[in-house]
């Protein structure tokens, strides 16, 4: 079932690739004659010959299962969803040489991917090289195997784009679990060092592009906005001020509401948990089924008080 969803990820990526190519098939532009890349298109091809050279010293290592693990991993997290998603406003965007770029990367990559999986799903990838390989390309079977270049890695870039995607997700996750409507543009207010702020601050795009962040303002000292939610990356303080993403009140009653059920949850199975003759007579499963319970609402119940305290600080 892993194996399924994997691969339908990575055939939906390629469709997605394909249908954006302004001419459905390939790309006008050499990987190595591009210049002004963006910094997510420094990061991807790092990625990739990273990746290309942890297979070989796998392959010469005879571990195979380690392998396809790295051409997994690289795939699945880099590629397919932060990738795609960085590159997908660029696709539609009007920048036509932005655009270009993005289609030629995309194109790359998707390339040297098919190749590393080809020893292990020779039938869907060369399925999916017969859409994406351009006229002179013949069987996938037939092509050499990927290239590794050493200068394509970039340790800097990576690190930049790592804290970068932490700071989405942060976001994304302060986003959904206060409610705030995903078509609703915020600010950030980042708190902290000065060199990890530049570095957001070089990005901003990406944030506009997918947290809908308009405005970013940094500080070492910079007061916490009243009624912000707050969350931390890599010693960083980001606070992003509610007012006018939700209704404040509402959502202090919502919350406290929820905090009374959650303890009332826990005060109960608490109960059980501490009464010696349920824990010698229910079953082992029983008992399991309600330490994990314990667990899930222990950790809800903090989540939502985080949360409460950050709309009335």
């Amino acid at each position: 079932e892993n194996g399924r969803n994997f691969m339908n990820k990575l055939w939906n990526s390629a469709r997605f690739v394909l249908m954006n190519l302004d001419d459905g098939k390939s790309t006008n532009l050499n990987i190595n004659d591009i210049k002004n890349l963006d910094s997510t298109d420094k990061w991807i091809l790092s990625r990739l010959n990273r990746t290309i050279e942890d297979v070989n010293i796998a392959y010469t290592r005879y571990r195979m299962n380690d392998a396809v693990k790295k051409v997994y991993d690289f795939v699945y997290n880099d590629f397919c969803d932060w990738y795609i998603e960085f590159s997908k406003s660029r696709f539609y965007g009007i920048d036509q040489d932005d655009r270009d770029i993005a289609q030629s990367i995309s194109l790359h990559v998707l390339k040297n991917i098919i190749k590393l999986l080809h020893p292990y799903t020779p039938y869907i990838t060369e399925e999916i090289w017969s859409h994406i390989k351009s006229d002179k390309d013949s069987l996938l079977i037939q092509t050499k195997w990927p290239e590794f270049d050493k200068n394509k890695i970039d340790k800097n870039i990576e690190s930049e784009i790592i804290l970068i995607m932490e700071v989405i997700s942060k976001i994304r996750n302060i986003r959904l679990n206060l409610g705030v409507s995903p078509k609703k543009t915020a600010k950030l207010f980042i708190r902290g060092n000065e060199k990890f702020a530049k570095i957001i601050k070089k990005n901003t795009e990406h944030l506009d592009r997918l947290v809908k962040i308009e405005e970013v303002k940094f500080g070492e000292n910079i007061d916490k906005p009243p009624q912000s939610a707050t969350a931390v990356v890599q010693n960083l303080e980001l606070f992003i001020p509610l007012s006018g993403l939700i209704d404040v009140n509402k959502e202090i009653e919502r919350l406290q509401n929820q905090i009374n059920e959650y303890e009332g949850r826990l005060r109960s199975v608490n109960g059980k948990l501490s009464n010696p003759n349920f824990i010698q007579r229910a079953p082992s499963n029983v008992v399991e089924n309600e330490e994990k319970k314990q667990t899930d609402y222990q950790n809800n119940l903090d989540k939502l008080i985080e949360n409460l305290s950050s709309l009335k600080s």
